[in-house]
């Protein structure tokens, strides 16, 4: 996490330290920008196939700054897993499925005449895993938080104000540290 935070700060002054020596002024800030897209795509355990991830569909709302800093927060919903077993006297099923709910902290940083761009990110949140299962007739629910950090990066190609890219993260959940989840996802939205 240091890492992340370092280098994000290390290309800031880099990019402002560049602009100077080459006598290139330094753009004013300019004014607020909103983003909004959709998100779909496929997160999973890197050491334990969890059953509380697979498929899922998100939005994720952001602020970029003059600076030029970018700020979201997104919810995505994970299919999970169903798993069903019946004979003569008896019915299971088990159902896993969870909704992932974030805020974030990145960088944005373009390339190819601002038309590809770069967003490292760190990312906090909580999978809130719902849980249903019934044995013979008898019904359990249940829900579970679980939080999780960890690094993000969007690549994204802009054309005009629509965007279109990925969404590439890793994240840790302390309470099962064994299980560090990565998802890929395809992004598309607008900026304004």
């Amino acid at each position: 996490m240091p890492r992340l935070t370092c280098a994000l700060l290390v290309s800031l002054v880099t990019t402002l330290i560049t602009q100077t020596v080459r006598g290139e002024t330094v753009p004013a800030p300019s004014r607020l920008r909103w983003s909004m897209d959709g998100r779909l795509g496929y997160a999973t355990s890197w050491t334990t196939g969890q059953s509380y991830l697979g498929p899922a569909t998100g939005l994720v709302g952001g602020w970029t700054f003059g600076v030029p800093v970018h700020v979201e927060l997104g919810a995505a919903y994970h299919v999970g897993s169903i798993e069903s077993a019946t004979n003569d006297t008896l019915v299971y099923w088990s159902r896993r499925r969870s909704v992932f709910v974030h805020a974030a902290a990145g960088y944005n940083r373009t390339i190819l005449a601002g038309r590809l761009l770069v967003r490292p990110r760190l990312i906090l949140g909580s999978f809130f895993i719902v849980d249903e299962a019934e044995l013979g007739g008898a019904i359990r629910e249940g829900i579970e938080a679980r939080f999780a950090f960890g690094p993000g990066v969007d690549f994204l190609y802009r054309f005009g104000a629509l965007h279109a890219g990925l969404d590439a993260r890793a994240l840790f959940v302390p309470s099962h540290v064994a299980a560090p989840v990565g998802g890929l996802f395809g992004v598309f939205g607008i900026e304004r």
